[in-house]
């Protein structure tokens, strides 16, 4: 499992004084982008370099509590092999005294220049397995 922590910004929150909801699409993406680079994976050289992105095909998230102005959080991110093609990232979002804020999960697939879902090379499917996703 991989972690990160953050903190709300002022601009991420709104008149009634929590974070807007659009907002927790952002963490949840950091957690995610910030695990597979820590792995190896960055998906921004992989999509300028070799044409390669991973493309969410469905994403739910259930709200639990609400960040508010200030709070310091934290990001969990799991990730898991949901078909031949598919991988599945699960998260949570807990402030610093572990409240549970949100529970997500994202399904995505890798696709090509032509925007056609991909098996992963190679070389991914190495760190995928060092990372215990099978």
């Amino acid at each position: 499992m991989h972690k990160i922590e953050m903190a709300v910004r002022d601009n991420e929150i709104y008149q009634g004084g929590v974070v807007h909801n659009a907002n927790y699409f952002n963490y949840l993406e950091h957690g995610r982008n910030s695990m597979l680079r820590e792995m190896g994976i960055d998906f921004f050289v992989l999509a300028s370099e070799r044409g390669i992105k991973f493309t969410q095909t469905q994403s739910e998230q259930r709200y639990k509590y609400p960040l508010k102005a200030n709070d310091r959080f934290y990001v969990t991110t799991v990730m898991e092999k949901a078909s031949a093609i598919q991988y599945r990232f699960v998260q949570e979002i807990r402030r610093a005294d572990d409240q549970l804020c949100l529970e997500a999960s994202t399904l995505g697939v890798l696709t090509n220049e032509k925007g056609q879902p991909m098996r992963p090379p190679a070389d991914i499917l190495v760190i995928l397995s060092q990372m215990g996703v099978e």
